[in-house]
């Protein structure tokens, strides 16, 4: 995006997205433990974003189907917009062979959150109909075994940096998040193959501490981004006795 503003006589500043502190708050432990117990033995993949293809909904589809094919029990939880493209990634669910179901929680938090992801059975993807507060957010990614936070085109990715804080497994896409190390603090996915995924997660199930290890550098990661932070280490120092300001802060 900076060299296309170039080319228009603009020399922008880059400032990155940052996080206020509540995107660190822990979830409430009785709600995440209630859902880890009605989601225990799936594996779950949560997806929070606009029903674009910029945003590869069609890839998260296909990973879950091929997760499905190698008898993963995986679950997709999705929480989309009022974008057209959600009834092409409904129907392709429905051609992979996946079971679909909406839910429709009262205000999707928390408890409601939890009781409306009991009793799945076999459904393969759940289609949140509601809107998610952050503190249902928190829970949902911290109980996930990936978020997928991956895009064709990614100025930024705010939506895997709030998951790195909340203690989630972040998966990106290869577009310049400058904030993920692939392997290290995120999954970072160079392809459109279902397969990359399913091999990475297959891996980290055979391998929990190196899942927890990067966890837990996500999450000092994004301590990183806290907008005081952001605002010290790129702001500061633009205006006027900046360095003073920067030290001060």
């Amino acid at each position: 995006m900076r060299h296309r503003m170039w080319n228009l006589g603009v020399d922008p500043v880059v400032i990155p997205n940052g996080l206020s502190s509540d995107d660190f708050l822990p979830p409430d432990r009785v709600a995440l433990s209630k859902l880890r117990h009605h989601l225990a033995g799936r594996l779950v993949l949560t997806k929070v974003a606009r029903w674009d293809p910029d945003k590869r909904w069609l890839l998260a589809v296909d990973t879950t189907a091929e997760l499905k094919r190698r008898g993963l029990r995986p679950l997709l939880i999705a929480r989309g917009g009022v974008e057209a493209h959600g009834a092409e990634v409904m129907s392709r669910a429905a051609a992979s062979g996946l079971r679909l179901v909406e839910r429709f929680p009262p205000g999707c938090r928390d408890m409601n959150l939890v009781d409306g992801l009991v009793n799945l059975g076999d459904v393969d993807m759940v289609n949140l109909r509601c809107v998610l507060g952050s503190d249902s957010r928190r829970m949902l990614f911290r109980a996930s075994a990936a978020v997928l936070a991956n895009s064709g085109h990614e100025p930024f990715g705010l939506v895997g940096l709030e998951a790195m804080a909340a203690g989630g497994l972040a998966c990106v896409g290869g577009t310049g998040e400058d904030y993920a190390i692939p392997g290290w603090n995120a999954l970072v996915l160079q392809t459109s193959d279902p397969g990359e995924l399913v091999r990475i997660l297959e891996r980290l199930r055979r391998n929990r501490l190196e899942e927890r290890a990067i966890r837990r550098r996500a999450q000092a990661t994004a301590r990183r981004y806290l907008w005081r932070e952001v605002v010290r280490r790129h702001m500061l120092s633009l205006l006027p006795a900046g360095a003073a300001l920067a030290h001060a802060w």
